[in-house]
């Protein structure tokens, strides 16, 4: 039995909490922290943006039934990504909010989105469809483009989180700052997004304490599980202080996968804090997941990329690069690392290629 410990919980201005009350009657009464199960969005990565209409009616509905209140679906790269990009989705997004609104009566369903693959008309599209939160995807060194989406989503009447990426470049005084603009943009809620599954919860746990005890917003964490410790990670961002945390069932997703949902539900039940129904959300994932077919997850890249912070989406790019000139792929990935965690262009890869090669000829 894991023993329970008393949950930071961060400052939050009157203001802030009326408006996250509004769109939450519940908070924070039902459970210390809210699960956001992403399952048919994240996951879908792992199933190459495959989800059948059965599956996520069978999802969406499963969900609702185990208490699960915060529901996101559609393309892993949010709204309209699988029309404007290569990988298209088998469920269009128009459809996944005709499926959403409906089979749910209490759980609330959001979409991601990210600017630049999504425009405003999208955001207003979903919002008219029902929608009933977003999630608005910045990478955490440039949080600008989140604006104009978190303004008009507030006009909109949506629950609005801003989505932290690559929160792991940062210092701590970094998030912070990231984390107050996002408040300043008017998000009710802010996410810090271990996109590399890198994290440890002994970096977690201060990280989130640090942020909700400086700034005036509730925080959300989604971790990804390169190094096995996505649940833990989400334990140690509860302690913290985070309200929300991201999971999907049978922790599928993007690279290594994420927190598991019906793992975490049954920690948040051994704690004697939790209102899902872990049994029922076990039987859906073994149901409904495990028969799925699912893309190749590479250990060796996913672990590397985590002790380097790379990015699972710089993996093709990199390994390109390395076979082009004949030297160890991870060798490079660690190199290009050390020059650009956060967005390093082929052109920077492919000279730190070169350089290694010649290294090794001399």
């Amino acid at each position: 039995m894991i023993t329970p410990h008393r949950q930071t919980q961060p400052r939050i201005s009157e203001e802030a909490m009326t408006t996250f009350q509004r769109g939450i009657p519940e908070f924070p009464f039902r459970s210390p922290v809210e699960i956001l199960d992403c399952t048919l969005r994240d996951g879908s990565y792992s199933v190459d943006f495959q989800f059948s209409e059965e599956v996520i009616t069978n999802v969406l509905s499963g969900l609702e039934m185990s208490g699960v209140r915060y529901v996101e679906l559609g393309h892993g790269l949010g709204l309209n990504a699988g029309t404007s990009l290569n990988k298209p989705a088998l469920v269009s997004d128009e459809r996944c909010f005709e499926i959403a609104a409906s089979t749910l009566r209490e759980a609330r369903w959001g979409m991601f989105c990210i600017p630049g693959i999504a425009r405003t008309e999208h955001l207003r599209q979903a919002a008219a469809a029902g929608m009933r939160f977003v999630r608005v995807g910045v990478d955490i060194t440039d949080v600008t483009p989140a604006q104009e989406f978190i303004e008009l989503a507030g006009e909109l009447g949506l629950i609005t989180f801003a989505n932290l990426m690559k929160t792991n470049v940062l210092d701590t005084d970094g998030v912070a700052t990231a984390v107050a603009r996002c408040a300043g943009f008017g998000a009710i809620g802010v996410y810090l997004v271990d996109s590399v599954g890198g994290y440890l919860p002994t970096e977690v746990e201060p990280l989130f304490r640090r942020i909700a005890e400086t700034v005036d917003v509730p925080l959300g964490f989604h971790g990804h599980d390169n190094l096995g410790l996505a649940n833990a990670n989400a334990i140690a961002a509860m302690e913290g202080g985070a309200h929300f945390v991201d999971t999907t069932l049978d922790g599928i997703g993007r690279g290594a996968g994420n927190a598991n949902t019906e793992v975490f539900a049954a920690i948040l039940h051994s704690r004697g804090t939790g209102s899902y129904d872990y049994r029922a959300l076990g039987r859906l994932s073994e149901d409904r997941m495990r028969p799925l077919t699912r893309l190749h997850d590479d250990r060796l890249y996913q672990l590397v990329g985590a002790l380097t912070q790379t990015h699972s989406s710089f993996f093709p790019l990199i390994t390109r690069c390395a076979e082009s000139v004949d030297i160890d792929v991870f060798e490079l990935m660690e190199a290009v690392a050390d020059i650009n965690r956060v967005n390093p262009t082929e052109e920077l890869v492919m000279r730190a290629a070169s350089d290694l090669a010649a290294a090794c000829a001399a």
